[in-house]
């Protein structure tokens, strides 16, 4: 982040796309590789439109202050392609001022005058690099590493779910609902863990896979399918007088959106 505040406004004078370039930097590695932060979350960041962001990335990619980057990056954390976000990384070389000059008349450890001739260096000889000061949302390199193999270990939806709650997706066969949103719904409705069996799992996910303009969060999936065990015991109680008809898959549109 401190080498997108130094950027000089000559270099960049668009106002949104320094502040998209600023969200962004936060999400980079220490080396400022691998930022794959999603449309969305730079929108939340920035106040900004996520077409808005989209075309402020699509900016900075032209003038040459981002460039994609490792698509696996990406591909290890979310397994959905469509749900994937662009990893870009940060062209720290683009745009970097020039290292800090000692004080006039200063001397250098040998007794030298840094100013030779009248005339001051812009870069004093064996100058330490500066501070990298941003906030690294991946963690260092290693820490990356440890993440990734442990995703893969424990197959990543879970994780997926929990780390942006507020994601939304079609429904897949391959959901699983995450543990705390679902036991939250069900004592809500008052119902017992073990009345989310295989068997209603299963129905509950081929009929929304199979409409797969339904786009929800994974608390808002938690909330359809404890909605969806409730009115099967309606239904298996007798009670299809007061419970929209299951034969008519239009009761799912009254389910809503979270």
């Amino acid at each position: 982040m401190s080498w997108a505040l130094s950027l000089p406004i000559e270099s960049l004078k668009d106002s949104s796309a320094r502040h998209v370039l600023l969200c962004l930097a936060n999400y980079a590695g220490s080396n400022g590789a691998g930022a794959f932060p999603s449309a969305s979350t730079l929108a939340q960041d920035t106040g900004l439109s996520e077409r808005t962001v989209r075309y402020k990335l699509d900016d900075l990619e032209k003038v040459g202050l981002i460039q994609k980057g490792n698509q696996a990056i990406a591909a290890v954390h979310i397994d959905r392609h469509d749900r994937r976000p662009v990893v870009y990384d940060l062209q720290l070389s683009r745009g970097a001022n020039p290292a800090p000059r000692a004080k006039r008349g200063a001397d250098d450890a040998t007794g030298c005058k840094s100013q030779q001739n009248g005339v001051q260096p812009g870069t004093e000889r064996g100058a330490a690099a500066a501070p990298n000061t941003s906030i690294n949302h991946q963690g260092t390199e290693q820490q990356l590493q440890r993440e990734i193999s442990d995703v893969i270990a424990e197959q990543d939806q879970a994780a997926i779910e929990a780390r942006d709650d507020r994601q939304r997706f079609a429904m897949f066969a391959g959901w699983a609902p995450i543990e705390k949103a679902l036991v939250d719904q069900l004592a809500i409705a008052g119902l017992p863990a073990e009345s989310v069996t295989d068997e209603l799992f299963a129905d509950f996910k081929g009929f929304f896979v199979a409409k797969s303009a339904t786009v929800d969060s994974p608390s808002g999936w938690c909330f359809r399918l404890v909605k969806w065990v409730k009115r099967e015991q309606v239904k298996a109680a007798g009670g299809q007088s007061s419970a929209p008809d299951f034969d008519d898959s239009s009761w799912a549109d009254d389910l809503g959106d979270l």
